[in-house]
């Protein structure tokens, strides 16, 4: 997953879920990341850039949050496929029509 898509989705996640960026950034720093709090705001607001680590650091301290609190979304690490899902409604099963 390019860095955009894991930013943009990560972000997504907690907003979705209302997640607390301190609490995220203590278990971040837990988990070797060693960005500063302030950069971690900056990067869930599309405003900065992480290191593949840190990002990866950052979606395992999301994904940690939502699997304590049952929340179904999670967070991609950098190493996850993009998957995307054709929606349409003119076809019977979803997918692309032939």
């Amino acid at each position: 997953m390019d860095a955009v898509d894991q930013q943009a989705l990560t972000g997504a996640v907690i907003k979705e879920h209302r997640l607390d960026i301190w609490q995220l950034w203590i278990e971040f720093v837990g988990l070797g990341g060693d960005a500063s709090e302030q950069l971690i705001r900056a990067y869930c607001a599309g405003e900065a850039t992480l290191s593949a680590k840190e990002r990866d650091a950052l979606s395992l301290a999301v994904n940690e949050h939502c699997t304590a609190k049952g929340l179904p979304l999670r967070a991609p690490l950098s190493s996850s496929a993009l998957i995307l899902r054709n929606t349409r409604k003119d076809s019977p099963s979803g997918g692309p029509q032939s």
